[in-house]
């Protein structure tokens, strides 16, 4: 899988996270009892057909094997408490409620660094949700969109996913697009549902020769140097301990 970075012109379109008040008088959602050990949330957030049926087609867990392959990696960070991650479809994460129950109550305490990792339209809602979760006074680290879908009108009509384009709010954004030298039925898919087509804005834009289907591939093909998005997260999350 060879990559390629995108360097971008002035006028990033997207806001950089900095500092948010602790307590946000809109959210009126339950917390738990903080627990300090755990210092960051880590969230992947599957496509169509992902983690659940999509028309008759899947689940595939695409998204899933780039959690999968993290985690194990991470094995003893993970088991020590580090950082937790959660695996969501992108229609748990779509309106107030959903984010509430399916994101919000795996986060000890707002001051913790959020991580979201979006395929296809989890990177559309994803993006979405990091603007929603900043808005509420949560600290967004990091986003990683994976071959971000979403823009098509039909493909809005038939899914759970926000209309309008995202307006992303995090401290860093990678972004990296499938662009295959031999296409498959997957990339197919992804030009029916319209790619979000980002040419400013990211801290990192980088297009991956594989597939759309293939979440791990773009999450662990090399991005900037020999370094992939998943090893980017990492260190990220590595700053957090010192």
């Amino acid at each position: 899988m060879a990559a390629e970075t995108v360097t971008c012109a002035k006028g990033n379109n997207y806001k950089l996270h900095k500092e948010h008040a602790l307590t946000d008088k809109k959210d009126v959602s339950e917390k738990p009892v903080p627990v300090e050990s755990t210092k960051a949330i880590v969230v992947f957030v599957g496509g169509a057909g992902d983690k659940e049926s999509y028309y008759f087609s899947g689940p595939y867990e695409n998204i899933l094997a780039a959690r999968r392959n993290f985690d194990k990696r991470n094995e003893t960070l993970n088991n020590e408490g580090k950082y937790r991650s959660e695996w969501l479809g992108y229609n748990d994460v779509r309106g107030k409620q959903d984010i509430q129950r399916n994101v919000l109550s795996l986060i000890p305490y707002k001051s913790c660094p959020v991580y979201i990792v979006g395929h296809s339209l989890g990177g559309w809602n994803g993006a979405h949700l990091t603007k929603i979760m900043s808005d509420w006074g949560y600290r967004i680290q990091m986003l990683i969109t994976l071959d971000p879908v979403g823009e098509g009108t039909l493909v809005w009509l038939g899914s759970d996913i926000y209309r309008e384009r995202p307006d992303p709010v995090a401290a860093e954004w990678i972004n990296i697009k499938a662009t295959p030298t031999n296409r498959d039925p997957s990339d197919g898919v992804a030009d029916f549902g319209e790619k979000w087509i980002i040419s400013c804005g990211p801290t990192l834009n980088a297009n991956v020769d594989t597939n759309h289907a293939d979440a791990l591939g773009l999450f662990i093909a090399p991005v900037a140097g020999s370094k992939s998005a998943s090893d980017l997260l990492l260190d990220s999350i590595m700053k957090e301990f010192s």
